[in-house]
């Protein structure tokens, strides 16, 4: 046997047997033939034998081929895709620290913030989420409830204007039957001209009947009606005279003290008086059962007392801000006026509201200010 034969037959000793491949089984593949040979090579030699590294070396060198570098196998077996994984490299992750914040949903406390804010931002993802599909979905159907109020409110709407323009053409229906019935059949006008009419001309009797009913039925409607409007009506003066009453005791706080309210309303009364209301007229007016314009003579007295009241504090107010100056002749003593009288005056003027009272209450004011 010659050196070649010999460095070959030195490669393959200790190696185990190949087997062969019978037929209906997979032929091993290259990676997996690679690792049957590493792991061979890694069985311990033994002592009598010579290494199968200097084999190898030597079958490499009678080949012609470098000798392999140590532990080459083992890194080719370790630089080898497990079967279970895919080869090719794993693209790393972005780290989170990175990303910016997820805030919490604006509807939260601020207690359940912050515990949103100590959850993974897995979690608070998947929440954020949640709650913004939560959101829409309130959006959608609030729109969709907008709608749909809107949608009744228009049928609302319609539905009353109808309403009101039967209810209104009903007296016209009723006068325009009445007048058929008293044309047509102006002959009947007794219980005796029915029962005569009955035996000897159903058909038109007949009419008769059917005319009297249909007026029947429009009388009753109208009648309905009438009722609803008239609990209508009462249902919207509560609600006006309790609003108005209490805008008035907002704008005059003495309305509702128990001492002072009963003499303002006495006041009150004996000044609608004195300008020609009776006391049938002012319960009817309090109560909304009666109505008054403003072309009234009467109220239109009322509106000028007001007129001369509003002037005549107004002249008032500005004589106390823009004093002027006293004049005084020679010799002529000056007439004093005390804290009592100017306080006297005032509530004169306050009662009366007269332009005179006001001039007085102004001298009396200048005589004080000369003194």
């Amino acid at each position: 046997m010659d050196q070649q034969s010999e460095a070959a037959a030195g490669a393959t000793e200790g190696l185990a047997p190949i087997t062969p491949v019978t037929a209906g089984e997979e032929p091993m593949s290259a990676r997996e033939a690679a690792r049957a040979v590493a792991r061979h090579r890694r069985r311990r030699p033994d002592p009598a034998e010579p290494s199968s590294a200097g084999r190898d070396e030597h079958a490499a060198v009678a080949d012609g081929a470098p000798a392999p570098a140590p532990n080459q196998e083992l890194a080719e077996e370790a630089n080898a895709a497990p079967e279970d994984q895919p080869s090719g490299e794993t693209q790393a992750t972005e780290p989170e620290a990175n990303l910016p914040p997820i805030e919490p949903p604006r509807s939260w406390t601020t207690e359940e913030k912050e515990r949103f804010r100590s959850l993974p931002r897995e979690l608070q993802a998947y929440l954020s989420e949640r709650e913004q599909e939560r959101d829409r979905d309130v959006r959608r159907r609030q729109n969709e409830a907008a709608d749909e109020r809107k949608a009744a409110q228009a049928e609302r709407e319609a539905v009353a204007r109808a309403r009101q323009h039967y209810e209104a053409a009903l007296p016209v229906l009723l006068q325009t039957l009445q007048q058929q019935q008293a044309g047509e059949f102006a002959d009947i006008r007794t219980l005796a001209d029915i029962e005569k009419l009955a035996r000897e001309d159903f058909a038109r009797y007949a009419r008769w009947d059917a005319q009297q009913k249909r007026i029947a039925v429009m009388s009753d409607e109208l009648r309905a009606t009438q009722q609803r409007q008239a609990l209508e009506l009462a249902q919207h003066w509560a609600h006006f005279a309790q609003r108005q009453d209490q805008l008035f005791a907002d704008k005059v706080p003495d309305i509702v003290d128990p001492d002072k309210a009963p003499k303002l309303r006495e006041s009150a009364v004996n000044v609608l008086k004195d300008r020609g209301f009776g006391d049938q007229e002012l319960a009817q007016l309090w109560n909304g059962q009666a109505a008054i314009s403003l072309r009234d003579h009467r109220l239109q007295l009322l509106v000028l007392d007001a007129v001369k009241f509003a002037g005549a504090q107004r002249a008032a107010k500005e004589a106390l801000t823009k004093p002027v100056p006293p004049v005084q002749r020679p010799g002529v003593a000056q007439q004093k006026t005390g804290d009592a009288d100017l306080q006297a005056l005032k509530q004169k003027l306050e009662r009366t509201g007269s332009a005179r009272d006001a001039a007085a209450l102004v001298a009396a004011q200048r005589r004080s200010r000369r003194a």
